[in-house]
């Protein structure tokens, strides 16, 4: 696993926000709508080829290489981590979430680090809704006074990234919070983790480009069903 800068940032403080897709691809849809849609330079890389396995097509086979983004807003001193897919070994995985911390505290001082994914509950009513974990007491009062719920007792573990993030940001004396949306609906779940985001850091984001994605996600569904009528 190798780390690619391709700007050097020294901050005295900042913000994270790191999350890979997990369950319908809600991690990875909310960081990389926060790097797309918050003014942001890319300010490194992260490449990984351990895998057990190579690619084949036509004869040839190629080496697979994993490539993470690293993303920074000066606007809102907020450093975002994202990426196409997550690591299928847990060596692997640990790897890259100590790379990435590493790397996060040669820059600064780490003021707050977020994660965010699917959380599997049916939803009730209305919007999806975000539920949250923190890694100390006090952080509570950040979800308390955002209306954010923590997560219910019948999970017990948070796996992969956007779990194992947390807990290793949390060794290193890092405050972490976690947002987890239900996954009725992915797109809206997404939606939902970056209102409750923008509603805590107080952040000025417009969600219309997710509300567009849901449309099509219906409309998609629309014609499904009427195909499924004729014989």
């Amino acid at each position: 696993m190798r780390l690619n800068i391709l700007n050097e940032l020294k901050l005295e403080s900042f913000r994270v926000f790191a999350s890979l897709p997990d369950m319908g691809k809600v991690g990875g849809l909310v960081s990389s709508y926060l790097a797309q849609n918050l003014k942001t330079q890319k300010v490194a890389d992260i490449i990984s080829r351990e895998k057990p396995w190579v690619t084949y097509s036509d004869g040839m086979v190629r080496s697979v290489i994993e490539t993470y983004q690293i993303y920074y807003s000066e606007s809102y001193e907020l450093l975002i981590f994202t990426g196409d897919s997550q690591p299928q070994e847990p060596s692997e995985l640990y790897q890259l979430c100590n790379t990435l911390l590493d790397y996060a505290q040669t820059v600064g001082q780490i003021d707050r680090l977020y994660s965010a994914g699917g959380y599997l509950r049916e939803q009730l009513t209305g919007s999806p809704q975000v539920c949250g974990v923190v890694s100390k007491p006090e952080l509570r009062k950040v979800l308390d006074d955002s209306g954010i719920q923590v997560i219910g007792n019948e999970i017990n573990s948070i796996t992969w990234f956007n779990g194992l993030i947390l807990g290793l940001a949390a060794d290193r004396t890092i405050d972490a919070l976690g947002l987890f949306g239900e996954i009725a609906d992915t797109t809206m779940a997404a939606k939902s983790i970056v209102k409750a985001f923008a509603s805590i850091e107080n952040i000025s984001l417009h969600t219309k480009k997710l509300d567009r994605q849901y449309e099509a996600i219906l409309e998609e569904i629309q014609k499904q069903k009427s195909s499924s009528n004729f014989p």
